[in-house]
């Protein structure tokens, strides 16, 4: 069975990390599934550097359980950050 879900982002806050070259940014993210509701809803930290955008996978752990859903919570959170990283 195909459960469906809904992502909503928004960047917070991005600060640069002391003593690496990289960049961390706080991403709200609501999660609701169709049939469920609301799912998740707090803060994600994704690190960026000029390799690509990685979010932090201890963040996204904690916040949802299923692992299908954690897989798809990473790429959502990749595809919405990555056009936002030159601006952060």
């Amino acid at each position: 069975m195909n459960d469906i879900y809904t992502f909503r982002f928004f960047i917070k806050d991005s600060y640069l990390i002391e003593g690496e070259d990289k960049k961390e940014a706080v991403v709200l993210t609501k999660i609701k599934q169709e049939k469920a509701g609301l799912i998740f809803e707090g803060d994600l930290r994704v690190h960026i550097t000029s390799v690509g955008v990685f979010p932090v996978a201890k963040d996204i752990a904690e916040a949802v359980s299923s692992r299908s859903l954690r897989q798809q919570l990473t790429a959502e959170l990749k595809r919405y950050v990555r056009p936002h990283r030159n601006f952060l």
